[in-house]
């Protein structure tokens, strides 16, 4: 298997599931998993925003913002 790239997770038994993801950056979304590639860009519907406390950004607020369908690139 030389030259093969693998990711370390196998995201195949998620997809059409609800996962949570922590973005790079700190956001944190929650969605239904559609796809995704061998670099890990995700693609996820229905997608919510947790919301985080201006004064401490690593509390969630309890408020979120539906997103929709997004594309979460990996750079």
């Amino acid at each position: 298997m030389a030259g093969r790239k693998e990711t370390a997770l196998d995201l195949a038994k998620f997809v059409d599931k609800g996962v949570q993801v922590k973005l790079t950056g700190g956001r944190q979304v929650t969605g239904t998993l559609k796809g995704y590639d061998q670099l890990l860009n995700l693609v996820l519907d229905e997608a919510v925003e947790s919301e985080r406390e201006q004064d401490d950004p690593l509390k969630l607020s309890g408020k979120t913002r539906q997103l929709g369908l997004i594309v979460s690139i990996l750079f």
